[in-house]
């Protein structure tokens, strides 16, 4: 009873996340890898496009948001990977949280992703009560904006980085080294915004650390980021779907039939630069 009622739980968490053929239809060179590690994930991903709103606008709906307080001619695309405290139902509740966070941090206006990232935390303090309570569950999160009609993209991350390539150079990003929530000993916690002109082709990859953390192996060690860093830019010329199910294939052979999956995985990858796509 207890499996199955968890079996229905996962259709509702996958019917609140996006799927992937609407980030293709918006950014065509892309994928996601989501691996749970459980039936329920505590790993989630989210996005939305954005706009300036004006009379003659179409309403906003689930994946496109018409916003008052920028310019009319203004459009950006936002995009998260989010890993949150545990897996398995817990993390699925959390992840439930922050879902319906950012959908209303984005709603309102917020869309510089520091600027999410702060709502965020303190959002999540105030609903599970943490300033005062024992309560230390949060999550670690990479947000990405795309906008300037795709010459630029803007990133913050709650110790999730950012990794991008680009002319055969991978470059890293780290996030700031604090989290979403839990214990916060700063009188206030405010959030790091990097900002990336693009030029030429480049691929970007957000991601939690379940891939670079899983063991395996010939000697049982972790997958490492330094191992994970290296597939990427071997694999990054390749297109997104390609790369998606080589990064899937990698994993399980590193796994092997010894070692079970310790934590939710997702890794989320896209490439700008090099055609134009529309942010609506």
């Amino acid at each position: 009873d207890i499996t199955s009622s968890i079996n229905y739980a996962k259709q509702i968490q996958e019917a609140l996340l996006p799927t992937e053929d609407r980030l293709l239809n918006i950014l065509p060179d892309s994928f996601v890898l989501f691996k749970p590690r459980d039936i329920v994930s505590g790993d989630f991903y989210w996005f939305t496009g954005y706009s300036g709103k004006s009379e003659s606008n179409e309403k906003s709906h689930r994946h496109h948001i018409k916003l008052s307080n920028i310019p009319q001619n203004e459009n950006g695309f936002i995009i998260t990977a989010a890993d949150c405290t545990g897996h398995g139902v817990r993390g699925a509740f959390m992840s439930m949280i922050g879902f319906n966070l950012l959908e209303s941090c984005s709603r309102s206006g917020i869309i510089k992703p520091n600027e999410i990232l702060n709502e965020l935390h303190r959002s999540i303090r105030y609903l599970l009560k943490q300033n005062q309570s024992d309560n230390r569950d949060g999550m670690d999160i990479a947000i990405c904006v795309i906008k300037d009609n795709r010459k630029r993209l803007e990133f913050a991350g709650a110790k999730n980085p950012l990794y991008y390539i680009t002319n055969d150079e991978l470059f890293h990003i780290k996030g700031d080294s604090v989290p979403i929530g839990g214990l916060q000993k700063e009188s206030q916690r405010e959030f790091t915004l990097h900002s990336i002109d693009i030029t030429s082709p480049t691929c970007f990859y957000i991601f939690s650390d379940g891939y670079a953390d899983q063991f395996g192996g010939a000697n049982g060690s972790k997958f490492s980021s330094k191992q994970f860093k290296e597939l990427l830019v071997e694999i990054h010329k390749l297109p997104m779907a390609e790369q998606r199910d080589i990064l899937n294939q990698r994993i399980i052979e590193w796994m092997g039939e010894s070692n079970k999956q310790l934590d939710d995985i997702i890794v989320i990858g896209f490439k700008l630069g090099n055609r134009t796509i529309e942010l609506s």
